[in-house]
């Protein structure tokens, strides 16, 4: 097979992945309320922090936005399974088994991920130039809190590109321990076991949705930019623009999870086929067919 077909994987899997969102808005719920919950404990951090933040204490709220992110996967995985296993989509079994079944092999990988997170965090604050009291809360401030706004530069950027991949990595593990029942650190080997076998089909996964992220984040640079210029905005003009960051938010980690879940899909169906020739060379699999991959 030629790059070009393995690079396509990508495309194929993210037209998929929105295809799937249009049948079944289903899995965007759990991602949702994962985004109240992460954007709660960043607008509290900020306008709410302890006395003295110690460094452990960041490092524990951080963990936490990254177990909430795991799980609300894993729930979305879940459906996945169900569908994929010739079930009707089941919220209440999805909860159980992610918060009963996978919840003690979701915190290592959280603890990995929320690690590294940690790390990226600190040498942004070393090389931040930007010296805060701390805000008054504001629809303002929060909009731009949870919007992402910083100042441009290629050291950031490259942290974002980082912190992007390390995510995509984290949710590509995650199907080996929700339908496959394999503990962390073998998901995480897993995980590095796909990347190493189809690095085409995932290199363009990963390109592919930071694309679509850029685009949907365009909006806000421009509405930032004219704010910092001394555009003023009503409260409600920014309660709308929260909306939209909740929006852009909870489609950009539906998109990669679901992308790299179908990437992990195909693996499996690669190897019950003999795990010969590129992963192009299998039909791929998808959630909207009547073929149940998962079936037993």
């Amino acid at each position: 097979m030629s790059i070009g077909s393995q690079l396509g994987g990508g495309w194929e899997l993210l037209v998929d992945s929105v295809k799937v969102l249009f049948e079944k808005p289903v899995f965007l719920v759990p991602i949702f309320f994962s985004w109240i919950l992460v954007s709660a404990i960043i607008l509290y951090v900020r306008y709410y922090p302890p006395q003295i933040m110690i460094l452990y204490q960041v490092f524990g709220f951080i963990f936490l936005m990254t177990l909430i992110i795991c799980l609300a996967n894993i729930v979305m995985l879940e459906f996945m399974e169900q569908i994929e296993s010739g079930q009707e989509i089941s919220f209440s079994k999805a909860l159980k088994e992610a918060f009963i079944l996978d919840f003690y092999k979701v915190i290592p990988i959280a603890l990995v991920w929320a690690l590294i997170w940690f790390i990226i965090w600190i040498i942004r604050v070393i090389n931040s130039k930007k010296k805060t009291s701390r805000p008054e809360p504001s629809m303002k401030d929060a909009a731009m809190t949870l919007g992402g706004d910083k100042p441009f530069s290629w050291l950031g950027l490259g942290l974002d590109l980082l912190e992007k991949l390390i995510r995509m990595f984290v949710f590509l593990s995650l199907p080996a321990i929700a339908w496959e029942k394999k503990g962390s650190f073998a998901a995480f080997k897993k995980g590095f076991q796909i990347i190493r076998k189809h690095p085409l089909q995932f290199l363009s996964t990963y390109t592919l949705t930071g694309i679509v992220a850029f685009l949907m984040a365009i909006p806000l640079v421009i509405i930032f930019s004219l704010s910092h210029g001394g555009v003023t905005f009503p409260p409600i003009f920014w309660t709308i623009v929260i909306i939209y960051i909740s929006i852009i938010w909870t489609l950009g980690i539906y998109l990669e999870q679901m992308s790299v879940g179908l990437l992990y899909l195909w693996h499996l169906k690669w190897v019950k086929n003999g795990s010969k020739g590129d992963l192009s060379s299998i039909e791929k699999p998808g959630l909207l067919d009547d073929i149940h991959e998962l079936k037993v």
